[in-house]
């Protein structure tokens, strides 16, 4: 805010200015612990092959596949995902045992 806007413009902006400044305040802190959370996720991700005492061949788990959902709608996306995978991944085992059994009663 300038000297300006301080002493000649309208007082509420005063208000609006230190309000939007806690916001963007806010917005780096939640980035930088979101940025955090990721280094965090990737060591403990590689972790097993950097362990002195791990057996020959330990690989580290796999990185992430996709993003953190970051609100309820990324979040609600993510599972009906999940949710719809489940399903075709059923669907296919219960296909799958309808042709086998269905094979048994072909020859009768």
């Amino acid at each position: 805010m300038t000297e300006e806007q301080y002493w000649d413009r309208d007082c509420t902006l005063v208000v609006a200015y230190r309000k939007a400044e806690e916001l963007r305040i806010s917005r780096k802190n939640n980035e930088m612990w979101l940025q955090g959370a990721y280094i965090y996720d990737a060591l403990c991700r590689v972790s097993p092959v950097l362990n002195a005492f791990a057996k020959k061949g330990t690989k580290p788990v796999p990185y992430l596949s996709e993003a953190y959902a970051l609100n309820d709608k990324q979040a609600e996306i993510k599972d009906e995902k999940k949710a719809k995978s489940a399903f075709n991944n059923g669907k296919r085992l219960m296909e799958g045992f309808m042709l086998k059994h269905n094979k048994k009663f072909e020859g009768k």
